[in-house]
C-alpha cells in the first residue's frame, strides 16, 4: 500500500501550486509579447496605408492639375464655346432643380 504522509502530501502540493503559479507568468509574459507583436504589426500596416493613401492623394493632386490645366487650355483656345458650354450646364442644372 502506498501512503503518504501529510507532510509529504502538503510538500508535493505547495510544488504543484509553485509550479502553477511559474506556468501562469510565463503566459503572462508570454500574451504581454503576443500583445506588443500585435501592436507592433498593427502600426506598421497603419503606417504602410497612410504611405499609400499620400501616395494616392498626390497622384490625384497631379492629374487634378494635369486637367485644370487643359482645360485652361482650351478655354483660351475657343471662349465663346466654353461660355456657352458653362451657360447651357447651368441653365440644365436650373431647369432640374425648378422641378
Amino acid at each position: 500500500m502506498n501512503t503518504k504522509t501529510a507532510t509529504t502530501l502538503k510538500a508535493e502540493t505547495e510544488g504543484d501550486y509553485a509550479a502553477l503559479k511559474d506556468d501562469i507568468a510565463m503566459l503572462r509574459g508570454d500574451l504581454k509579447n503576443v500583445m506588443e507583436d500585435v501592436r507592433g504589426l498593427a502600426k506598421v500596416k497603419a503606417q504602410a496605408g497612410v504611405e499609400k493613401g499620400k501616395e494616392f492623394a498626390d497622384k490625384a493632386s497631379g492629374q487634378f492639375k494635369e486637367t485644370r490645366a487643359d482645360v485652361e487650355s482650351e478655354i483660351r483656345k475657343n471662349p465663346l464655346a466654353a461660355v456657352g458650354i458653362a451657360f447651357g450646364a447651368g441653365l440644365i442644372l436650373a431647369m432640374m432643380r425648378g422641378k
